[in-house]
């Protein structure tokens, strides 16, 4: 983040709850449109004749464009103030939303969505806008408010996304939150007047080389696993693909490593603490996909399959609604443990839970208690696992270093769940191969489950590196610089 001066000297008017609410609901409504997709998958999938690889690049474009635009919206709205990038945010995730309700095919659906992911950025916006907005003795509360309020939306589209797109249509459940967006960003734009002027900040310089080629290597590799289950590996389309992402991301760290201002700051990885938080955290983002992308599946499959429950699009969302709550809850209460039992301690505790949780995935999902209680324990494994990173992280750099050291970790979350999304669709579309019906069979959810488990058991040994109980005199970071703790 760039130096600047100090706003709380002359917090501007309208510092008041109007402005905290006004944030607060287009927090609530685009976290509530960047989860709408995952409970209607099945839904989508039929609609538009989508096989299970295709309908899981849905969310992961989402998660990616995401991951790319947060450090870009940062870095423009320290130089250019958080109400013009809140337009700009605003403006670019109407019109995804508008054209993925308006979208007739595949391709056009997944343009949306990566429109929509720059939505994902808004969460650090928001905390720019409070900064600017908010003198320093108030600003801590509307912080931990909005951070909250954002895994509430989460939740929110989670539940309402089922009945919109049951009763009035999939494609309502784009369009109602992108007017809600419209209204309150007008709103806004005259709520929130320009920001002082920032003579003495930093002007940095946006890494868009680095960005761009993050988002080919991240692409390149999800196309790759999109196509392997009806290619297979010794496809042509597929082997290009996985050597492009290869050649790509060596690039990537290539250039990275030779930039004032890069993207992803892939030097910090040469930090044992970092090599290994930047590792669980992919391992955690594929755990809570898979669970993600299986259970609505599960739901939604009819009985006569032997395993399947026979439910509705909108009963998804009674079922995953839970899991994404406590995640919400575990992360403050692991802080506290972390602070009694150590750092390290509280995350191993967490991969162990989210291994359990994938364990009971494997073995039991055929009733409503069983699915409900493997995300519940995801979900705690998760929200524990993400707040123990970050504060190891935190413990172990400096202020100057917090700000690229948690991004870093942001990153590696992002493509932990995109991986998560295509790995466990790769290995239930196997299993319909063979199968007399063209439908996942019960083995395909098994071993999807059973793979995520291994998975975030393994990752024990790359805890290595944090460190145990929290140091007597830890770095000082700010309250906007720390990211928060929520887990998708």
């Amino acid at each position: 983040m760039s130096e600047r001066p100090s706003t709380d000297e002359a917090v501007p008017p309208r510092s008041n709850p109007v402005v905290i609410g006004l944030i607060g609901l287009l927090t609530v409504v685009i976290g509530a449109l960047e989860s709408m997709t995952i409970p209607v998958l099945p839904l989508l999938r039929a609609d538009l004749s989508l096989s299970t690889a295709q309908a899981a690049l849905i969310p992961s474009t989402l998660v990616i464009t995401g991951a790319l635009a947060t450090p870009v919206v940062g870095s423009l709205a320290d130089r250019y103030g958080g109400r013009v990038l809140l337009l700009g945010v605003s403006g670019v995730v109407v019109a995804g939303a508008a054209t993925s309700a308006l979208a007739g095919t595949f391709p056009l659906l997944v343009a949306g969505q990566a429109l929509q992911g720059i939505g994902v950025a808004f969460l650090p916006l928001g905390l720019v806008l409070l900064r600017e907005r908010f003198p320093a003795e108030k600003r801590t509360v509307a912080v931990g408010l909005v951070a909250g309020l954002f895994t509430l939306g989460g939740g929110t589209g989670v539940i309402t996304a089922g009945p919109i797109a049951e009763n009035l249509s999939w494609r309502w459940m784009f369009a109602l939150p992108a007017l809600v967006i419209t209204v309150v960003a007008l709103v806004a734009a005259w709520v929130l007047p320009g920001a002082a002027p920032r003579s003495g900040a930093a002007p940095g310089k946006v890494d868009w080389a680095g960005g761009v080629l993050l988002a080919a290597t991240l692409f390149s590799l999800m196309l790759a696993l999109t196509e392997l289950p009806s290619e297979g590996w010794s496809s042509p389309m597929v082997l290009s693909f996985l050597a492009a992402a290869l050649v790509l991301g060596t690039v990537f760290v290539l250039v990275e490593s030779r930039v004032s201002d890069p993207f992803v700051d892939v030097a910090m990885l040469r930090r044992p603490v970092m090599i290994g938080t930047t590792l669980v955290a992919i391992v955690l983002g594929m755990g809570y996909a898979v669970a993600y992308m299986a259970i609505p599946q599960l739901v939604v499959m009819p009985k006569e399959t032997g395993f399947g429950l026979g439910g509705t699009v909108s009963d998804v969302g009674l079922y995953l609604f839970p899991g994404a709550a406590v995640a919400a809850l575990a992360g403050p209460l692991a802080g506290a443990a972390g602070r009694r039992a150590g750092t390290r301690a509280v995350l191993i505790g967490g991969l162990v839970i989210a291994a359990a949780g994938s364990l009971v995935g494997a073995w039991m999902h055929d009733s409503a208690w069983q699915l409900i209680l493997l995300f519940v324990l995801i979900g705690i494994g998760v929200g524990a696992g993400l707040t123990a990173l970050y504060n190891g992280i935190l413990d172990s750099v400096g202020p100057d270093a917090a700000g690229a050291a948690t991004g870093l970790n942001t990153v590696a979350r992002s493509v932990g769940l995109s991986l998560g999304f295509q790995v466990s669709a790769a290995v239930i579309s196997r299993s319909a191969e063979g199968s007399p019906v063209p439908v996942p069979t019960e083995a395909g959810y098994t071993n999807s489950f059973l793979v995520a488990a291994a998975i975030t058991a393994l990752a024990v040994l790359g805890t290595w590196g944090v460190p145990g109980r929290r140091a007597a005199t830890p770095p000082t970071v700010a309250t906007e610089d720390r990211a928060p703790t929520v887990p998708a």
